[in-house]
């Protein structure tokens, strides 16, 4: 696994990742003053359009915890480059997470992070993180526009129905990654190796859910405004901190591989 690592931390790993994740960065700087600029030619006040950069970047940064635990959770398996320009870009944990975990497993490699990684199994890995990925924008940029107005039509013809899909879609997603929290309390043998029940994952989604559940109560009955950005990464850190804490409090709650 050493061995792995050291190639997927190598020099020419982050010079890759490093060109992608600055020419992301150099979007967002083009695309700041051309924004700056065009608010000052509508007659917008210099100072406001500064307190506004201020405030955005101010509000941006708790949201990026969340980004940094994902790179910390990915790096034991796939090394610091990759997972950061991924999160860097356009990813979530929880997709790239389950993307990277599914592909391992569909070549027999089991959990990551695992023992049997390979150069090649990296790049199988990268490949389904990235160029996968590629679709859904390439969606957005030639097909969005009429899919939007098709959603907004049948929202306007419905609410009710509207309101019951995208409910249904959300309800869905979140069954999908509690689904996934409950089959580690099973023990299971892939690829040669035995994992036993492991019930951290389940205490770190149902502290999760109830940490987001408890924001969602003081932002919508208290008025607690300011938590609307940043209830997604506290509710995360939350849920990582009480399955650490778990796993330091009781060793047996762990996975056991043999």
């Amino acid at each position: 696994m050493s061995d792995f690592l050291q190639k997927a931390d190598s020099g020419i790993m982050y010079l890759i990742c490093g060109i992608v994740v600055f020419f992301v960065l150099l979007q967002s700087v083009y695309f700041l003053h051309k924004a700056y600029k065009h608010g000052l030619a509508i007659g917008m006040d210099k100072e406001v359009l500064q307190k506004t950069a201020k405030s955005a970047a101010l509000f941006s940064f708790v949201p990026s915890i969340g980004i940094l635990i994902g790179v910390i959770a990915l790096a034991p398996a796939l090394g610091i480059p990759v997972p950061w320009m991924r999160l860097s870009v356009i990813g979530a944990l929880h997709y790239e997470g389950s993307t990277a975990n599914n592909l391992a497993k569909g070549m027999g490699l089991g959990e990551l992070p695992s023992s049997s990684m390979t150069g090649g199994a990296l790049a199988a890995i990268v490949f389904g993180m990235t160029v996968n990925m590629l679709w859904g924008m390439l969606f957005i940029l030639f097909f969005f526009r009429k899919y939007q107005k098709k959603v907004v039509q049948n929202a306007n013809k419905d609410p009710k129905l509207s309101n019951i899909l995208f409910a249904s879609m959300f309800t869905g997603m979140i069954t999908a990654y509690l689904g996934d929290a409950v089959s580690y309390l099973r023990t299971v043998k892939t690829a040669g190796v035995t994992r036993t029940p492991n019930i951290l994952p389940l205490i770190a989604f149902g502290t999760s859910y109830l940490a987001m559940h408890l924001f969602q109560k003081l932002i919508k009955q208290k008025h607690v405004k300011w938590l609307e950005d940043y209830a997604l990464s506290f509710s995360m850190v939350i849920g990582m901190a009480c399955a650490v804490l778990g796993q330091f409090l009781f060793p047996g709650l762990s996975t056991f591989v043999e």
